[in-house]
């Protein structure tokens, strides 16, 4: 149910990003959720359980690094960039690189077993995804070549996130969801801070600037800080191929934002293409718990 939710949630981020690029810089507004997020994760996780895994050994150190660096900082820059060149649809629906990659790495990394109704409800959850953003038949009509770069930007973005979750996997096993997190961005934002920088010149009027400020401070309260707590305490309950399955519920919710918030048309493809969606997190779900019981 948390796994349902939390990507239902999460859809929405990419709406928020969007409104945010519109006055900031696209690494600045990494910059800023990500020490929003530090800045509510930090006393909370507190400073003996982060003392622990900064001074874990250099494997789980090498795992903080990737998922910080690599999983975290990457995907969000990459993302962002490919929203500003792309649209916050398209960006819901390729983040439906991830969880192909996450079902890839965890086979092949983690040992998780990819069965055949695994497969089934991944495949599901990618057609009915497409289906949502395209308003019809699946993986018609989808590229478009004004926004091939944005488009490439955002397949690299999903498939980095993955690296997040299997780096993330073996670590929840030794400590809390809460202090990965925070640890984790800890890690990210010294590799941000420098590049972001460069972006300085380029922020906008104060009158378009403060808005984008805001949309930043929410996605860092409630995407960076809670979503990824969130994400990590799902993680810490289930195998990393099945939670990222989920995933493809994140088109479904920016579709139905745009519906609701936006006035956009929802046409009978998209809903069955919802649909489709609903039934592949059916068949996750399904499986997990036969597994588990």
């Amino acid at each position: 149910m948390l796994a349902l939710f939390l990507n239902l949630f999460l859809g929405a981020t990419y709406f928020a990003t969007k409104k945010a690029l519109q006055g900031l810089p696209e690494l600045t507004v990494v910059v800023v959720r990500t020490g929003v997020a530090l800045a509510c994760l930090v006393p909370l996780a507190g400073a003996p359980s982060l003392r622990q895994i900064f001074r874990a050994g250099k494997p789980a150190r090498l795992r903080l690094l990737a998922m910080g660096g690599l999983g975290y900082a990457l995907p969000l820059a990459l993302g962002n960039y490919g929203v500003a060149l792309s649209s916050a649809s398209r960006a819901s629906l390729l983040i439906g690189t991830e969880p192909i990659c996450v079902a890839a790495f965890g086979t092949l990394l983690l040992g998780e077993r990819l069965s055949a109704l695994r497969l089934g409800a991944l495949g599901a959850g990618l057609a009915g995804a497409t289906a949502v953003v395209s308003n019809g038949i699946p993986f018609r009509g989808m590229p478009e070549n004004s926004h091939l770069a944005g488009d490439l930007l955002l397949i690299a973005h999903g498939a980095a996130w993955s690296i997040y979750t299997i780096a993330g996997k073996s670590l929840l096993g030794r400590f809390p969801p809460l202090a990965i997190t925070a640890a984790s961005l800890a890690v990210a934002l010294p590799l941000l801070l420098p590049f972001a920088a460069f972006e300085l010149p380029y922020a906008a009027p104060a009158a378009t600037l403060l808005p984008a400020l805001g949309w930043a401070v929410g996605l860092g309260l409630f995407a960076s800080a809670l979503g990824t707590v969130l994400w990590n305490q799902a993680l810490s309950q289930m195998d990393a191929s099945t939670l990222a399955g989920f995933v493809f519920l994140q088109p479904v919710a920016g579709v139905l934002l745009g519906h609701y918030a936006l006035g956009e048309e929802l046409r009978p493809g998209a809903v069955m293409g919802g649909a489709l969606v609903l039934a592949g997190v059916y068949l996750l779900a399904f499986e997990a718990r036969r597994r588990r019981f």
